[in-house]
């Protein structure tokens, strides 16, 4: 039995373009990471792998095609200054502004610090995240989302926004 070539190549196309779209790591995706925080958070929390120090997730601001960089570390936003330099790197939408925007309605305590960080670059908007601490500073790991889009026309770039203790900017 011979099959033609014209009806085999649509369904072999169909599973090439469809495991090219999988789950791929190395383009930003999230990743799933094991939970840092000892209590029922529901991902609103994280704490350090020590368990020493608690973080608090305050947003997580997604918009397509913004441009922007992964974060191997969070930045300390403590001031307008290192919030500009942070919201640069956005060269589309208005993810820079929606950032500004929430630091500024954000009530940081004396004793702590707002980081930021880009946390994913693709076609998934993770809404929780983890927060370690290491030798290089806080590190903000998206929590894998539950339903991974297969495809998208355009990148979502999605940045974190957590409190933690001021001793961890280093």
């Amino acid at each position: 039995m011979r099959r033609s070539l014209g009806s085999v190549l649509p369904a072999l196309l169909l599973v090439v373009v469809l495991g090219a779209c999988g789950d791929d790591d190395s383009g930003g995706a999230a990743q799933d990471p094991a939970p840092t925080s000892s209590g029922d958070t529901g991902g609103a929390s994280t704490g350090s792998s020590d368990g020493a120090a608690e973080f608090e997730l305050v947003d997580t601001i997604t918009v397509t095609a913004a441009g922007g960089q992964l974060s191997e570390t969070a930045v300390p936003l403590t001031d307008d200054a290192a919030v500009q330099a942070f919201t640069s790197q956005f060269t589309a939408g208005d993810l820079g502004a929606q950032v500004e925007d929430a630091v500024a309605q954000t009530d940081v305590p004396e004793d702590e610090v707002l980081y930021g960080a880009v946390v994913a670059i693709g076609c998934d908007s993770p809404d929780q995240v983890t927060v370690t601490q290491s030798e290089a500073g806080v590190v903000i790991t998206p929590v894998k989302v539950a339903s991974p889009l297969p495809e998208c026309l355009a990148p979502m770039t999605t940045v974190a926004l957590v409190l933690g203790p001021a001793s961890a900017a280093g």
